[in-house]
C-alpha cells in the first residue's frame, strides 16, 4: 500500500515529506480516517471469521454434515492413508473426477495429525475470511489512488464494502452446506487474484491463480470471468486479463476433456439450452452446450427471467450496484453459470452463487463512487444539475451509502436468523447417539448410511448413503456391513416411509444383528461375507416400533416379528407418532395392528397441512389384530416454505411435491397397548 490520499490544493503539501519543494506551505499530516476504518475491518472480520468457526464446530459435532461433505472426506481419508488416487463409493468415481479439486491432496494429511474431517470445514472458513480481505482492498486500494472521487469518503467506503460482506446471510448459508471447495474456495482466490491482477504483482498473482485452479473445474469459469473483466477495463490490465481467460478457460476445457467434471453435471444444469431434454446420467459435452447456446437464446433469456427473484436476493444483499460497472462480467458470469444453469431456476444452495455475493460487495463501492464522481462533474453533472438538488449536493454519497448499509442489514434481519433452523437438524440426543455409533463401527467395515448424517462416517474406504426413494440397492464390498438409519434427523433426501422399510427390512428378512438402538438411531450389522449386494424392498408398510413415542418404549428382543411398541407411561398421549408417507391426493386404507386391553384412538393426520384426516375408536383388543379404516387424501403441496418478504423474498428450493400423511395413535394411559406395524395402501376408492 502507498501513501493516504490528500485533498489538498496545488502549493500545499502534507508535512513529513523529505522531498517537500522550496516555497511549498508545510501543513501538519493529519489522522488517516481510512487507516482507522481498514484497521476496524480488520477487527470485524477477524470476529466474523471467528463466529464462522465456532459455528461449523457445532455443525460437526452435531452431525450436521451430509452427502458433499462424505465426498470429501472419504478422499481425504485414502489420500491420508497413502491411496494418491483414491475411489469415493458414495459418490461412484474417483476423487479427482469429482470436481478436478487437486487442492485436497497438500491439505488432506493433516486429518491424520488431527484425526477426523474437521479441517475441512475450517479451511474453507478460512478461505472465505481471505476472499473478503482480497474484496476489502479492492476498495482499499482504489480509495488509496490518485483518481479516486473525495465526495464518496474513502472511510465510508471501506466501512460499506466491510458492511456488505459480513451482514450477507449467503455466506453463511455457504459455510453451513457442507464443504464446497470448487465454489467458495475457487471464488475466493479468484478474488486475491483479481486483485493481484489489477496490482500487477506477477509473483502474488501467479500464486493465487495455481491455488484458484486447484480448487477445481468449476473455478477455471471464474478465473476466465476476472479475465474477461481485466480486458474490459482496459489499460494495464488487458495483458494480464487476457492470460487470466486463457488460463481458465482451457483449465476447464481440459478438467472436462479428461473427465474431471463428473460433479458438476452439466445436463443436469444446463439441459434446458439442448434442442432436446438429456436423460439422466446422459454425457452432455461443452461444445453441444455452446451450440445449443447459440441456437436457443431465447431459452437462456427465458430461464434467467423466471430467475429474477433468485437474481435480485443475491445481488441486492450485496449492495446490487456492482452490476452496473465493467467488472459486473464476474457476477454475471457466476450468477449463470452456478445459478441461473440450475434446472430450478437459482432455487440452489447459496454456495454455488457464493462468488457473486463475493464480487458484489466491493463493485458496489466502487460504482457507487463513480456514480457520485459523475453527478458532480462532467456532462451527466450539467444534465442532472436542474433536477432535485439532492442529486448534486455533498450529502449524496453518504446519505446512498446509508441507503445501501440498510438494505444490507435488513437482508440479514430477515434471514441470517433461519441459518440454524435450515441447517442444525440434528438433536443432541441424536448427536450423542452418532458418536456411539462411530465408536462401534469397525474401520475396515462398509457403512451404508442416511445421507443427512452420512459425512463424518465416511472416512474409510467403502461407504454408501441412502438418499431418495424407490428400491435401494448397495454393494457389499466388506467382510463386516454396518447399516446406520437415521429416519427423524438431518437433511434427509430419503423419505421416512423407506428409511422405516430399511429398518424392517433389516430386521426381518435380512437377519442384521440390532447393534444400537437410541433416539431413534439404528445401527445393524449384516455379515456379509464382502459379496454380493445388499437389496431393500419399498412397501406401504411402516413398523410401528421404529415410529416416534411420547408414552411408550420399544421391544426388541426375540424375532424380529414379535418386536412391539408397548405403553410404557400411565398418562394421556401418542403412544406412537412419526410414521409418515408421502402421498399424492387419493384414497387410501390404513392398517394399523396392534393389541389393547383399553380403548384407544387411531388417527391419520396431514402432518404437512396441520390437519386431521380420519380418527377412529378402537376398543379393547386382547390379540394383536389388524384395525383398517378408508381415509381421503385432498391437499397437496402444503409445505410452506420460508422466503422473506417484500423486497428481501428469496425461494431457497421447491416445496416437496406430496404432503406428509402420518398415522398416530393416541391413548388416555390406562391398561396395557402394543403396536406392531401401521401401513397407508391406496385403493381406487373409498367405500369398499
Amino acid at each position: 500500500m502507498t501513501g493516504a490520499l490528500t485533498t489538498a490544493p496545488p502549493g500545499v503539501v502534507a508535512d513529513g515529506g523529505p522531498d517537500t519543494p522550496d516555497g511549498a506551505v508545510r501543513v501538519p499530516r493529519g489522522p488517516d480516517p481510512v487507516g482507522r476504518a481498514v484497521r476496524v475491518a480488520w477487527i470485524v472480520l477477524g470476529l466474523q471469521l471467528a463466529a464462522m468457526m465456532a459455528w461449523s464446530v457445532v455443525l460437526y459435532h452435531r452431525w450436521g454434515t451430509t452427502w458433499d461433505f462424505a465426498i470429501r472426506y472419504q478422499g481425504w481419508w485414502g489420500i491420508a492413508h497413502g491411496n494418491l488416487d483414491p475411489y469415493v463409493s458414495v459418490a461412484g468415481h474417483y476423487f479427482w473426477q469429482d470436481h478436478f479439486e487437486w487442492i485436497n491432496w497438500p491439505l488432506a494429511p493433516l486429518s491424520r495429525v488431527w484425526p477426523g474431517a474437521l479441517w475441512m470445514p475450517l479451511f474453507q472458513d478460512v478461505m472465505v475470511s481471505a476472499g473478503e480481505l482480497g474484496a476489502l482492498y479492492l476498495v482499499v486500494d482504489a480509495v488509496r489512488r490518485p483518481r479516486w472521487s473525495g465526495r464518496l469518503p474513502g472511510w465510508v467506503a471501506v466501512g460499506l464494502v466491510t458492511l456488505l460482506l459480513v451482514a450477507n446471510p449467503w455466506v453463511y448459508e455457504s459455510i453451513s452446506f457442507d464443504v464446497h471447495y470448487q465454489s467458495v474456495g475457487a471464488a475466493c482466490f479468484a478474488m486475491l487474484a483479481c486483485r493481484e491482477m489489477i496490482r500487477g504483482r506477477i509473483p502474488l498473482l501467479v500464486l493465487w491463480v495455481a491455488l484458484c485452479l486447484a480448487c477445481g473445474d468449476i473455478a477455471g469459469t471464474y478465473l476466465a470471468a476476472v479475465g474477461i473483466g481485466g480486458i474490459l477495463a482496459g489499460g494495464g490490465t488487458r495483458r494480464r486479463g487476457a492470460a487470466l481467460l486463457v488460463a481458465g478457460v482451457g483449465w476447464f476445457l481440459l478438467s472436462s476433456a479428461v473427465g474431471g467434471g463428473r460433479g458438476s453435471s452439466f445436463a443436469g444444469h444446463y439441459g434446458y439450452v439442448l434442442s432436446g431434454h438429456p436423460l439422466p446420467g446422459q454425457r452432455v459435452g461443452v461444445g453441444a452446450l455452446l451450440a445449443g447456446m447459440a441456437a436457443h437464446p431465447l431459452s437462456l433469456a427465458r430461464h434467467l427471467w423466471t430467475a429474477r427473484t433468485q437474481l435480485w436476493a443475491y445481488a441486492s444483499s450485496a449492495g446490487g450496484l456492482g452490476l452496473f460497472t465493467p467488472w459486473s462480467v464476474l457476477p454475471l458470469l457466476v450468477l449463470f453459470e452456478s445459478g441461473a444453469g440450475q434446472g430450478s431456476s437459482l432455487r440452489s444452495v447459496p454456495y454455488e452463487n457464493f462468488g457473486a455475493v463475493l464480487f458484489v460487495a466491493p463493485l458496489t463501492v466502487v460504482a457507487l463512487a463513480w456514480l457520485c464522481d459523475r453527478l458532480h462533474a462532467g456532462r451527466f453533472a450539467v444534465a442532472v444539475a436542474r433536477g432535485p438538488r439532492l442529486l448534486t449536493s455533498t450529502a449524496l454519497p453518504v446519505v446512498a451509502a446509508a441507503v445501501l448499509a440498510v438494505n444490507a442489514l435488513v437482508w440479514a434481519a430477515v434471514w441470517i436468523p433461519h441459518v440454524p433452523g435450515n441447517w442444525l437438524r440434528v438433536s443432541p440426543a441424536a448427536a450423542a447417539a452418532l458418536d456411539r455409533v462411530d465408536h462401534l463401527i469397525p474401520a475396515d467395515a462398509e457403512v451404508i448410511v442416511s445421507q443427512g448424517v452420512s459425512g463424518r462416517l465416511c472416512g474409510r474406504r467403502w461407504c454408501y448413503d441412502i438418499a431418495g426413494d424407490g428400491t435401494p440397492s448397495f454393494p457389499v464390498r466388506a467382510a463386516e456391513t454396518y447399516v446406520v438409519v437415521a429416519p427423524f434427523d438431518g437433511i434427509e433426501s430419503a423419505s421416512v416411509q423407506t428409511q422405516l422399510g430399511i429398518v424392517a427390512d433389516l430386521a426381518g428378512p435380512l437377519h442384521a444383528g440390532l447393534v444400537l438402538q437410541r433416539a431413534d438411531i439404528w445401527l445393524f450389522r449384516l455379515a456379509s461375507g464382502g459379496q454380493g449386494r445388499v437389496t431393500f424392498l419399498p412397501s406401504p408398510t411402516e413398523p410401528a416400533w421404529a415410529g416416534r413415542t411420547a408414552t411408550g418404549t420399544r421391544e426388541l428382543a426375540g424375532p424380529a416379528s414379535t418386536w412391539r411398541l408397548v405403553q410404557s407411561r400411565q398418562a394421556p398421549g401418542y403412544l406412537l407418532y412419526g410414521t409418515e408417507w408421502a402421498l399424492a391426493p387419493g384414497w387410501y386404507r390404513m392398517t394399523v395392528t396392534l393389541a389393547s386391553s383399553a380403548p384407544c384412538t387411531v388417527e391419520v393426520w396431514d402432518a404437512t397441512a396441520g390437519t386431521l384426516l380420519a380418527r377412529r375408536q378402537v376398543p379393547s383388543l386382547e390379540a394383536p389384530a389388524a384395525v383398517q379404516s378408508d381415509v381421503a387424501v385432498r391437499t397437496q403441496r402444503s409445505t410452506r416454505i420460508y422466503s422473506g418478504w417484500g423486497p428481501f423474498r428469496f425461494l431457497p428450493r421447491l416445496p416437496p411435491a406430496s404432503d406428509s400423511i402420518e398415522i398416530r395413535v393416541w391413548t388416555p394411559g390406562g391398561g396395557a397397548v402394543a403396536l406392531y406395524d401401521v401401513e397407508l395402501q391406496r385403493i381406487p376408492s373409498g367405500r369398499s
